[in-house]
């Protein structure tokens, strides 16, 4: 994988620009793995479902498109939204997500961070 810039960000059919030099932590859908030694000296493991998608994804607000007011309508919902990010390398990674987490603009930067996460996000 090639590390940098997220080209392109869609979320809820709109896209948005996302702040260059951003350090964005994503996740795909599948399980996680607990395991814990038996007393034989096996090994017993549970797998735990988790969800996949993004955290702390700043975009650029554009107050005369409503930026703000379409992703806090997208959260108020709590219906999950069609989102795909494309990085630098070209991959897409795409998946019905929900908006989590409290949307606080920042009037120094005039950008937001979105989390979302949903049952399933994956490259495309």
């Amino acid at each position: 994988m090639k590390s940098g810039d997220i080209r392109e960000c869609s979320i809820n059919n709109r896209l948005f620009d996302v702040v260059t030099g951003s350090d964005v932590t994503f996740r795909t859908s599948g399980y996680q793995n607990e395991t814990e030694a038996t007393g034989n000296g096996g090994i017993h493991v549970t797998q735990r479902r988790k969800l996949g998608g993004f955290d702390g994804l700043p975009v650029l607000l554009d107050h005369d498109r409503g930026d703000l007011e379409f992703l806090q309508a997208a959260a108020d919902s709590g219906d999950k939204v069609p989102c795909y990010l494309t990085l630098v390398d070209g991959t897409t990674y795409r998946g019905d997500l929900v908006i989590v987490d409290v949307l606080d603009a920042n009037t120094g930067t005039g950008q937001v961070e979105i989390t979302a996460s949903g049952p399933k996000f994956e490259q495309i």
